[in-house]
């Protein structure tokens, strides 16, 4: 286990920050749920799409309870790497801990659905909240990327290469792909 950094979009520039490092609540289903800061490509790909976005930061809320207890491991993880052997250590101790591959079986990723939360800032508008649920988090990024194949089987990208799926799709298409996997808004 060694300490993460991840990029952060932030004041219209590309920040690094340790995993972790940061907790932001969230309103979810009427409860007060908190979320560690982790990496995603959102900070990558939205400020190309929407270049008034002032800020793009990426949580992640599974463990709620364990938000802050999280972000204290990763400030000991940061600290224990930069010593001699100190990342030996930790792996041995954190190795019992993280358990076997390959996370839920199909039974337990049918009982969950994923709840996601964007919250978008702009300089020109006050910031903007977006609630959509579907499939379990573990079946979600399977579930995109395979519609984002078939798609691409029979409609050529928009644009080619490496682009972010606003690009490569278009909103409107993109939206109704999240739809057809049974994202939808909450």
């Amino acid at each position: 286990m060694t300490a993460r950094i991840v990029l952060r979009w932030h004041r219209h520039r590309l920040v690094q920050e340790r995993t972790g490092s940061k907790i932001h609540g969230f309103e979810v289903r009427g409860r007060r749920r908190n979320a560690t800061l982790v990496s995603g490509t959102e900070v990558l790909f939205l400020p190309a799409d929407f270049p008034t976005l002032d800020s793009v930061t990426v949580y992640n809320g599974w463990f709620p309870a364990l938000a802050r207890p999280i972000a204290a491991m990763s400030a000991i993880t940061a600290a224990a790497t930069r010593i001699p052997l100190g990342r030996t250590v930790l792996d041995v101790v954190t190795r019992p801990m993280i358990g076997p591959p390959g996370g839920p079986d199909a039974a337990e990723r049918a009982r969950t659905c994923s709840h996601v939360v964007a919250v978008a800032s702009s300089d020109a508008a006050p910031p903007a909240e977006v609630h959509v649920e579907g499939p379990s988090a573990y079946s979600l990024t399977g579930e995109l990327m395979a519609w984002a194949a078939q798609h691409l089987a029979t409609t050529p990208p928009r644009t080619a290469g490496v682009v972010g799926p606003v690009e490569a799709f278009g909103f409107d298409t993109l939206r109704d792909g999240c739809a057809e996997i049974g994202l939808t808004p909450v």
